[in-house]
C-alpha cells in the first residue's frame, strides 16, 4: 500500500512539474516524453535536429525528435541512424531495457545495417550492466534489479549473432546471471550450451569449471545432495582432464577432494545408523561404499575399522535367519 501511494505521488509530481507528456507504448508501458517543438520538413533535417540535441546532451529532446522522425518517415534512410541515436539517448537517460529494445528494432527493421556489430556489442554491454546489479529505471526511478532482463538480453544477443565477437560471452553470462539468481540448475544448462556451441572458445574452460561449481553449491543446500555432489565431482574431474594447466586446476582439485570427503562422511554416517539399529548387513554395504569411493581417505580408514567389528556380526545375523 505504501509503495502504491509513493508511486501515485511520484506520478503526480512529474505530471504537474514536467513538460513531458505521458505516453503509452506497447511492450514498454507508460513513460514521460517531452513534446519537443522541434520539427522539420524532411527526414534529413529532422535527423540533424535530433543529433544536435543529443550532442548537447539534451537527451529528452533528442528522444522526442528521433521518435518523431521514425514515426513520420519510417522507411527513410535517416530512420536507421535515428534508431541508433534513439537507443544511445535512452541509454544516456538510464532507460537501459528500452534502449536494448530500440537496438533490437534497428536490427530487425534494417537487417543489412552497417551498425549490426556495434548494436550487438551495445546490447551485450547493457546486459552486463544488469548482470552487475544495475536496477531497472521506471518513470525516472530505479526500482528493481534487472537480472531477468539480463537473461533476456543475453539470449537475444546469442540469437542475433551466435558466432559474433560477443556470442560465446553472452551465452556464458546467461549462466552467471542464473547463478546470481541462485538458479544453479538453469546455470548448468546455460554453461553446457557454451561447451556444445563454443568448444574452442576461452569461455569453454571457465564454463566447465562453473558447471562443477554450480553443482557443488546445489549439493550443499539443506541436506547434502549426493546426486548433485556426484555431478560436481564428475564436472571437476572432466575439467582437470581437459585443462590440467588451468589457473583454476588447483581449486578444482581441492573442491573435488572436499566433495569426496563429504560423500564419504555421509556414507559413514548412514552405515553407523544401520549399525546402531542392528542392521549389520546394510551397515557393511555402506562402509564398503566409503572404501570404494574414497579408498585413500581417513574416512576409508574409519570404515575399515568399522567393518572389522560389523562384518562378523553381519555373518551371524545372516546365519540365524
Amino acid at each position: 500500500m505504501k509503495l502504491l501511494l509513493f508511486l501515485c505521488a511520484t506520478v503526480f509530481v512529474f505530471a504537474s512539474s514536467s513538460p513531458a507528456a505521458l505516453i503509452w507504448r506497447k511492450g514498454e508501458g507508460w513513460s514521460f516524453e517531452r513534446a519537443s517543438a522541434a520539427n522539420a520538413n524532411n527526414p534529413k533535417e529532422m535527423l540533424a535536429i535530433a543529433q544536435k540535441f543529443q550532442a548537447d546532451k539534451q537527451y529528452d529532446d533528442a528522444v522526442a525528435a528521433y521518435r518523431r522522425l521514425i514515426t513520420k518517415w519510417p522507411t527513410s534512410f535517416a530512420a536507421q541512424d535515428a534508431r541508433l541515436g534513439l537507443a544511445e539517448s535512452l541509454t544516456d537517460l538510464g532507460y537501459l531495457f528500452k534502449a536494448f529494445k530500440e537496438y533490437q528494432n534497428l536490427i530487425e527493421k534494417h537487417p543489412n545495417s552497417p551498425h549490426f556489430e556495434t548494436v550487438l556489442k551495445r546490447q551485450f554491454a547493457i546486459g552486463e550492466r544488469f548482470l552487475n546489479g544495475e536496477k531497472l529505471k521506471f518513470w525516472r526511478i530505479r526500482v528493481f534489479k534487472g537480472y531477468d532482463k539480463a537473461v533476456t538480453i543475453f539470449e537475444q544477443v546469442v540469437k542475433n549473432g551466435p558466432y559474433s565477437e560477443v556470442g560465446a560471452a553472452a551465452q556464458f553470462n546467461i549462466g552467471l546471471t542464473y547463478e546470481k539468481q541462485r538458479d544453479n540448475v538453469s546455470a548448468v544448462h546455460a554453461y553446457e550450451k557454451v561447451l556444445e556451441r563454443y568448444p574452442k572458445s576461452p569461455f569453454a574452460e571457465v564454463a566447465q569449471f562453473q558447471i562443477g561449481w554450480a553443482y557443488q553449491v546445489e549439493a550443499q543446500r539443506a541436506d547434502y545432495d549426493q546426486n548433485n555432489a556426484n555431478q560436481a565431482i564428475s564436472a571437476f574431474s572432466d575439467f582437470l582432464v581437459k585443462y590440467p594447466a588451468s589457473p583454476k586446476a588447483e581449486q578444482a582439485y581441492d573442491l573435488r577432494t572436499k566433495l569426496r570427503g563429504e560423500q564419504s562422511k555421509g556414507l559413514l554416517q548412514i552405515g553407523a545408523f544401520y549399525e546402531k539399529n542392528k542392521n549389520y548387513k546394510a551397515a557393511v554395504i555402506y562402509y564398503n561404499e566409503v572404501i570404494g569411493q574414497n579408498p585413500r581417505s581417513d574416512w576409508a580408514n574409519q570404515a575399515q575399522q568399522k567393518l572389522a567389528l560389523v562384518s562378523p556380526l553381519a555373518k551371524e545375523q545372516a546365519a540365524s535367519k
